[in-house]
């Protein structure tokens, strides 16, 4: 494991002979500085045995799991007849999985070789008890795992056993009967970066490879991993999430691309850490400080020096905000559906998010990451700016078949008849394309950016506790991208969680950022009441949607009932293909549902978001 460059440190050490450096003292300190910057190649050609050095300074690296290093020049010993110039030095370097500084002192011998002034290469370089044959040792007891909370104090995650696959690369006598054999797809690994990886480890360390549930290991793969040398097979029991998989997120081997990530600092090589998901964000939090102990353990196997001895500290518990009554049927309102879709409810009152589904439950958050244009729904938004230019629901609003925008047709989603003498409330009720653009002149190039950012906090900087995607509402370039992000098409994209904070905006009358994790708190945009009057139009424009719109599935469920549906188009290998969408609120609990190319809003979204809501 090559070192990565810190910082560039003042590398001036002091002669006993006063005066400027002379040439063994340069070298030494180029030397080191070559380490420093990772450069085992460079370092190992200013000594007199390449290949021995290569070969110490590599494998004290992969012992030590080493992240970085920074190597200080000291005092400087000029060379007396036989005697070599020597350079000390102190040591301080990042070890995986150790949250201090390792800290050491050594020195750097110089003499002539061949005319030549190199360092003398000798394994006592890397410290002064790491002599021929030695080696670091690390020796790691992480703590139990603490877990991911319900809003109740109940587990998100379950034990589940699991069979862990390895390598022991020194002992894989056939490497390429494994490697084939790990090319089954019941594996799932992607072998090339797999043998890069066992290249660049200590022959003696183990290399995590996959890990499969116990019944898929003695259905599937046992066999084919049969008497192959170098193949180790352990059983473990790992946290795997229960509910809201996507967002509670996996627990797996830690491999050097995961642990070269922020956040792992506490982690090292052979640990179970948070691979997605929260587990993978508060990873720090959740797994702990192991119990570790870095020795120098010598020929014989024997502790010679102890570099770090610290006891370890259990993880702390993140708390969210799921609601696993919710949870469950919101998983259950999807139940049978073969299509992409998600769902997310939020408590309209607090912003908390109760439930949060995918279909499939594995793959993309797509409800909190997902990029999509959201089509009608977001003329919720745009009522809202019309409303705020003076247009009021009673406005004639006509909502004919086509509209011509510099030379642009837009039309109706299929199905809907010109309405003679529609009123702008007809038009949201009835999600009429051609009644809002028809008004496009009430609004400027950037008022719906304005009203979705400051009515809807859209297109902020969300704060969570998870990964989103916050939306965007760019200005309009010219009068058709206006009339393209008027019915929530264009350049206008938004997630299905932004679209649930959209509807929990109208029911309650305040944005208040959507979070899904309560403890620790993040940092959230400061809520912001809407105009009451604002409010209650728009309010009163969802709840007709279901008395006699597009939302009447909706109709007879009890208490305050409001909607919007939407049917966004895209387009995918040279077709126009959409995707249905509903948001809706049901006194204090908004929901929005997405499903990927669904007919429509109405006949895709709308049967999830009624099996939900009659459900709760």
């Amino acid at each position: 494991m090559a070192l990565s460059v810190v910082v560039a440190i003042g590398l001036s050490g002091c002669s006993s002979g006063g005066g400027g450096k002379d040439e063994s003292q340069k070298t030494a300190q180029d030397f080191l500085a070559a380490w420093q910057a990772g450069d085992i190649a460079k370092a190992a050609g200013l000594t007199d045995d390449p290949a021995k050095a290569t070969a110490g300074l590599t494998a004290a690296a992969n012992q030590l799991q080493l992240k970085a290093g920074e190597y200080t020049a000291k005092d400087y010993k000029k060379g007396d007849g036989d005697k070599p110039a020597t350079l000390n030095y102190h040591a301080k370097v990042t070890v995986q999985g150790v949250t201090a500084p390792v800290e050491w002192d050594s020195a750097v011998p110089v003499q002539k070789k061949d005319d030549k002034t190199l360092v003398h290469w000798q394994s006592t370089i890397i410290h002064p008890q790491y002599v021929d044959g030695a080696k670091f040792s690390n020796s790691r007891k992480s703590p139990d795992r603490a877990p991911i909370l319900d809003r109740d104090g109940k587990p998100l995650a379950g034990a589940t056993k699991v069979v862990a696959i390895s390598l022991w690369p020194a002992k894989m006598t056939q490497p390429d009967q494994v490697y084939a054999a790990l090319g089954d797809p019941v594996f799932d690994v992607d072998v090339p970066k797999l043998k890069d990886r066992v290249a660049k480890a200590d022959p003696n360390q183990s290399v995590p490879v996959v890990s499969l549930r116990t019944e898929v290991y003695e259905g599937q793969a046992r066999a084919k991993l049969a008497n192959l040398p170098g193949v180790q097979i352990a059983d473990q029991t790992r946290q795997t999430a229960t509910a809201a998989k996507q967002v509670v997120g996996s627990v797996g081997d830690a491999s050097a691309e995961i642990l070269a990530k922020p956040g792992y600092e506490n982690a090292a090589a052979g640990d179970q850490v948070g691979t997605s998901g929260l587990q993978a964000r508060y990873q720090a939090q959740l797994g702990g400080t192991a119990t570790t102990k870095l020795t120098i353990k010598g020929p014989n196997g024997n502790d010679v020096a102890t570099l770090v001895d610290i006891q370890g500290k259990p993880g702390t518990a993140v708390k969210t905000t799921i609601d696993q009554g919710l949870q469950s049927k919101a998983e259950a309102a999807m139940t049978g559906l073969d299509k992409n879709a998600a769902i997310v409810a939020i408590d309209a009152k607090t912003g908390e998010i109760r439930a949060v589904a995918n279909n499939p439950a594995t793959g993309d958050n797509r409800a909190f990451n997902g990029h999509y244009a959201p089509g009608s729904t977001f003329k919720t938004v745009t009522a809202a700016a019309l409303i705020q230019a003076g247009l009021k629901p009673n406005d004639p609003a006509a909502c004919d078949n086509t509209v011509v925008v510099n030379g642009q047709t837009f039309k109706n989603y299929d199905g809907l008849a010109p309405i003679p003498g529609a009123n702008f409330g007809t038009d949201f009720q009835q999600s009429c394309n051609t009644g809002f653009i028809s008004q496009r002149d009430k609004l400027q190039a950037d008022s719906l950016t304005k009203v979705a950012n400051d009515v809807f906090g859209i297109g902020q900087q969300w704060d969570v506790g998870a990964g989103t995607f916050d939306g965007s509402v760019p200005a309009a370039a010219s009068e058709n991208e206006k009339a393209a992000s008027m019915i929530g098409q264009g350049k206008v994209q938004a997630s299905p969680l932004v679209m649930a904070s959209v509807a929990a905006t109208v029911d309650s009358g305040t944005f208040n950022q959507p979070i899904i994790v309560t403890d620790p708190a993040p940092k959230r945009v400061a809520a912001k009441p809407v105009d009451p009057a604002l409010a209650a139009q728009l309010k009163s424009l969802m709840q007709s949607v279901v008395a006699g719109g597009t939302a009447k599935m909706l109709q007879g469920l009890p208490g305050t009932v409001g909607a919007k549906t939407g049917t966004a188009e895209f387009s995918e290998g040279g077709q126009v293909l959409t995707n249905g969408w509903m948001i809706a609120f049901k006194d204090d609990i908004a929901v929005a549902v997405l499903v990927e190319k669904g007919e429509s809003g109405g006949k895709a979204a709308g049967p999830i978001v009624q099996k939900f809501l009659s459900s709760i």
